[in-house]
């Protein structure tokens, strides 16, 4: 009898026949094979030489190079394959995605793969997700093959909406064991597509990540920025709060990386650190509209699904957020799975009616949020107070100097921050103010943002992975008011 091999095996090759077979044993074997294949309609086992099937290893490596061509030849001759695993039980379809290949995993469930919790989230199939998620709550928290949680696949695939993840119960900052004991943030360094890798790391540090969060081997987030040789990130991690200082376990910084790197200009880049100013977020729990201290309370009693609900609601529904304080007024101290205060969600969509309502109910004013409700008296208070707010951010990482445009498009705002400080070109993933007065369609502050000096060819990824100048944010969003000014200043494309 043929021994039949398993995939994990790496070979598809029959076993050897036992040593102490008699030759005569052998064709009484072979004769009684080559019966039973008559009877069924075959030819006789002597006549066919038998396939060799391709190994789990010849399968994977076609994946990891993206050769769509070889994986469906293959595929063709052995479907399993499509749910070939390596020795640490990294699928064929979590190695198109590490890769970079996501049309080989799109080709994967073609072929009918059924994917788990992990996959699904490199799919970005959430109602899958959340049905899986919901059978079996643990996988949130638990180390996949991959590496670690839904999250950290997430971040190291450059994927989307993490706030899905976060909403399900992913830790920003998880460890698990298991895995390799580096969070989503470090994670997302390791992302073979550049701007995946930067949208992620801006994400994850946005929205309760912490970019100086204890990992495996000292190997902080900054290190992996070094070691992806990508300015870009570098800057993210420091103006996050990088520790510059922090050493590997092989006692380096991540300048004596770069350094051994041979990346010169990362050395240079962190040996003048000091010149990219750090986010300053301490307006955000500061002071009410009266100016008093604001005291934020945990609440903790509050389930976490409720404080992310007016949170939620905060963006838009008015009606529904006056509803859900008046039943109780604690829920001003409300923060989202994205560590977003419920006050901070009408403040970045500029919708004053809300902001309001919840700054009557004693909410904090912060500078973006005045910014954003018209309120440039509160605002010059808290730049008197404290000057480095002028490097504030809102939820999200949303800059200071966006919050003119979504608050009304106001020159005067606008004008203010330029006054005291602000970097004209802050921004998040490449897109500026200039990209919000575009994208909210505010011509007198396009005029301004470029009598400033703003620039008109700037290439922001939030909103497209391809990238968008001011004038392509404007064409997209079909705001021909905005566009018309931009080509009219002299915005190519």
């Amino acid at each position: 009898m043929v021994k039949p091999i398993s995939m994990d095996d790496g070979s598809r090759t029959a076993s050897p026949m036992p040593p102490d077979y008699s030759r005569r044993r052998i064709l009484m074997l072979l004769a009684g094979s080559a019966a039973l294949a008559s009877c069924a309609g075959l030819p006789p086992a002597r006549d066919a030489a038998p396939e060799q099937l391709p190994s789990s290893d010849q399968f994977l490596a076609l994946v990891k190079r993206g050769d769509s061509a070889g994986v469906s030849a293959m595929l063709d001759r052995d479907a399993r394959l499509a749910r070939a695993t390596d020795t640490a039980g990294r699928s064929a379809f979590v190695w198109a995605h590490v890769s970079g290949f996501p049309a080989i995993a799109a080709l994967l469930t073609a072929r009918g793969l059924e994917l788990d919790l992990v996959e699904s989230v490199l799919a970005e199939d959430w109602p899958r997700v959340e049905a899986l998620a919901a059978a079996n709550p643990a996988q949130i928290g638990a180390a996949h093959p991959i590496g670690g949680t839904p999250l950290f696949a997430s971040a190291l695939c450059g994927g989307g909406e993490q706030f899905r993840l976060r909403s399900l119960g992913c830790d920003s900052d998880a460890r698990p064991t298991g895995g390799r004991g580096v969070t989503p943030a470090r994670a997302a360094m390791d992302c073979v597509d550049p701007i995946g890798a930067w949208l992620a790391a801006m994400d994850i540090l946005s929205n309760g990540g912490h970019v100086n969060a204890p990992q495996a081997g000292g190997d902080s987030v900054l290190h992996g920025a070094v070691g992806a040789k990508d300015a870009r990130l570098v800057r993210l991690a420091l103006r996050k709060g990088a520790d510059v200082d922090a050493r590997d376990e092989r006692g380096r910084s991540a300048r004596d990386l770069a350094l051994e790197l041979g990346w010169q200009a990362g050395a240079e880049l962190l040996r003048d650190h000091a010149s990219i100013p750090r986010d300053h977020r301490a307006s955000q729990f500061a002071f009410n509209q009266s100016r008093e201290r604001f005291l934020l309370q945990i609440i903790e009693d509050v389930p976490a699904k409720v404080q992310s609900q007016i949170t939620g609601l905060s963006h838009f529904n008015r009606e529904r957020v006056a509803e859900l304080l008046r039943e109780s007024p604690r829920l001003i101290h409300a923060i989202s799975s994205d560590a977003e205060l419920a006050i901070e969600a009408c403040g970045h969509t500029g919708v004053r009616e809300i902001i309001q309502l919840h700054l009557d109910h004693g909410a904090p004013l912060s500078l973006p949020n005045a910014i954003s409700l018209g309120d440039l008296d509160h605002a010059r208070w808290l730049l008197d107070l404290d000057p480095r707010l002028i490097h504030e951010r809102g939820p999200h990482d949303f800059p200071v100097m966006w919050y003119p445009a979504i608050g009304k498009g106001s020159v005067a705002a606008a004008e203010l921050l330029l006054e005291r400080g602000a970097d004209l070109e802050q921004e998040s993933c490449g897109e500026t103010a200039l990209h919000w007065a575009a994208m909210r369609d505010h011509s007198e502050l396009i005029r301004y943002l470029v009598s400033r000096g703003a620039d008109l060819q700037a290439v922001g990824y939030r909103q497209e992975r391809s990238g968008l100048t001011p004038l392509g944010l404007a064409i997209a969003k079909k705001r021909d008011g905005a566009a018309a000014t931009l080509r009219e200043l002299g915005a190519r494309g």
